[in-house]
């Protein structure tokens, strides 16, 4: 009989993958219950004996309450398609809520919002969103230009954007929620808050959306909150969210056949937080402290996002910054943030995300001791040395989305229903512009910067080709970015 071949997957899982140190996510809690057996006892829905997850009985209802009541919402779903598949549910409730809907959205919204609002053909328009070319962040939006835009649009279903963003900042959320609900008897306040699963366990971390009076928010539990890769938590309050229209839009959405252990693994993780978050959080706060102490100590010349300084002078757009994230800024060195992040590969370490000029690492749970220690030696051994003559600092990108203006020149559902006939493709720098028929953005952090129905900006265009030559990852049609779709 023939061997079974070997899988490269299982092989890169069993052999590989722990050799790292993993600044990136999953942030697996080491404490939290554990199913025996992952094969063992994989299981269908079929099995109905225990509940069912659509509707909310049995150990699934259980599990809803009890994160809730742990998150302070509420009503609670789970997710096993992480943010992105939870982002479509909420996106596609506002769509059945009234045929013409309109959103007011942030610029650093996810791609799955952007995807959904297109699949759903939502109207929407972008709130202004300020960018630190320093630390290639856009901003959550202000205060200010939340009320501007609910002044100019009073008919909008919702205000949605990110926060905390994959660097780390953290909106005022408790500001905004006051004055829409001030304003509009119906307007949502729709948080992605993928990156804040966490917040709600520590008192020294920023306000989670929640406790912010957020009406509705999405949640990945792998990324800070202690799950396996995939989970997720969508909380909302039902004063203004309509639980049957969510409802709804839940069971057209979530698969037939959810995978019963990350379930598990989401509501173990929860009530792991809700029993021992202080502590467990605490520890990694703690490790946070020491590593960007030995790094201030270390590479003077680097930038933090967490400057005192820096942060009071964007408070009209931050609140605060989670302190289990580190994000640097690489200006003054020679290098960009994905040569770093290559070079830390090679000597054993992975962090979340690298830019042009920024790297950024998540102080996760399942960290050794050894961690900060050896990262910080490899970071000096890959800087030390490479910085610029004089402290001065390589030339900044443009501002990447800068370009797009608060509305679309054609619907993108539209301009992508157009692609096909009247779509053809140009040189890159040729598509300036011109109407995109294609969607483009450098992943990590998954956020478009040439959007379909919207004219191509030529700061997003040298960005994108500083992206690419630096080693980023592109996704596009034509990743090499010769050309570009437009109409």
């Amino acid at each position: 009989m023939d061997p079974i071949p070997s899988s490269p997957i299982v092989r890169v899982l069993n052999e590989d993958v722990r050799k790292y140190h993993r600044w990136c996510t999953p942030s697996i809690l080491p404490g939290q219950e554990r199913v025996e057996d992952f094969y063992a006892s994989d299981v269908s829905i079929s099995a109905g004996f225990f509940g069912t997850l659509v509707d909310h009985t049995g150990v699934f209802g259980e599990a809803e309450r009890f994160a809730a009541a742990a998150q302070g919402a509420d009503r609670t779903m789970f997710s096993v398609h992480g943010s992105s598949g939870s982002n479509w549910v909420v996106l596609r409730m506002l769509a059945m809520e009234r045929q013409d809907a309109l959103v007011l959205v942030a610029r650093n919204i996810h791609h799955s919002m952007m995807n959904a609002i297109k699949a759903f053909d939502l109207d929407f328009r972008f709130l202004p969103a300020p960018y630190d070319a320093r630390f290639e962040a856009l901003l959550p939006p202000s205060v200010d230009d939340v009320v501007s835009a609910l002044d100019r649009y009073p008919e909008a279903l919702a205000v949605v954007y990110t926060s905390p963003t994959y660097e780390g900042l953290v909106g005022n959320t408790e500001d905004i929620v006051a004055a829409v609900h001030e304003r509009s008897p119906d307007c949502l306040v729709f948080v992605d808050e993928a990156w804040g699963g966490h917040l709600h366990f520590h008192e020294d971390l920023p306000c989670s959306a929640m406790a912010a009076g957020a009406d509705i928010c999405v949640q990945s539990t792998h990324k800070l909150a202690g799950g396996l890769q995939q989970t997720g938590l969508i909380h909302w309050r039902e004063e203004r969210v309509d639980t049957e229209l969510l409802e709804e839009a839940y069971r057209e959405y979530v698969t037939t056949s959810p995978s019963y252990g990350l379930l598990a693994s989401a509501d173990a993780a929860v009530r792991a937080l809700s029993a021992r978050g202080s502590e467990l959080l605490g520890a990694s706060i703690e490790r946070t402290e020491r590593l960007k102490a030995a790094l201030r100590r270390a590479l003077p010349d680097l930038d933090h996002l967490d400057d005192s300084r820096w942060l009071e002078a964007v408070g009209r757009n931050v609140a605060g910054a989670d302190l289990v994230k580190t994000t640097l800024g690489l200006s003054r060195f020679s290098l960009s943030g994905y040569d770093v992040a290559e070079a830390l590969v090679d000597r054993g370490i992975v962090i979340e995300k690298a830019g042009v000029q920024t790297v950024t690492l998540i102080t996760t749970f399942q960290l050794g001791d050894g961690a900060v220690g050896a990262t910080v030696d490899a970071l000096v051994a890959i800087l030390d040395g490479r910085q610029l003559p004089g402290r001065t600092r390589q030339p900044a990108p443009g501002n990447p989305f800068g370009g797009i203006g608060d509305r679309p020149v054609i619907r993108p559902y539209d301009a992508k229903r157009l692609a096909k006939s009247i779509g053809h493709e140009v040189p890159l720098r040729e598509a300036i512009g011109k109407v995109a028929a294609e969607e483009v953005e450098v992943y990590p952090p998954g956020i478009p910067l040439i959007l379909e129905g919207f004219r191509v900006g030529a700061d997003a265009v040298m960005y994108l080709e500083q992206a690419r030559a630096s080693g980023g990852s592109i996704v596009a049609r034509d990743t090499s970015l010769k050309t570009l779709r437009v109409l």
